[in-house]
């Protein structure tokens, strides 16, 4: 599901506009990008965690010379789900 179904299918649950849910989950990604640029974590009971996490150092090779290249260590965002959630999908089989 993309961001514009999300926006389409929430105003029929809420009772709210469009632009209304719009504005709230485009304040609330910005929101969870500061935070874990900030490398904090952001917590949805039942649902998940998102976090950052630091990727280590490794190799690779270059396709187009065949020469190993260094990739450097970096900080990647990951998602743990939650125990509601889970269930959800799992039941959902």
């Amino acid at each position: 599901m993309y961001k514009t179904e999300l926006v389409h299918k929430v105003p029929k649950d809420t009772r709210l506009s469009q632009r209304v849910v719009s504005d709230v989950l485009g304040a609330t990604l910005k929101e969870m990008t500061l935070s874990l640029s900030k490398q904090e974590s952001v917590t949805f009971p039942g649902f998940g965690t998102f976090y950052t996490r630091l990727r280590p150092a490794s190799q690779a090779r270059s396709f187009t010379t065949g020469r190993t290249l260094t990739v450097p260590a970096m900080r990647q965002a990951a998602f743990r789900a939650g125990e509601l959630l889970k269930k959800a999908v799992r039941r959902s089989r």
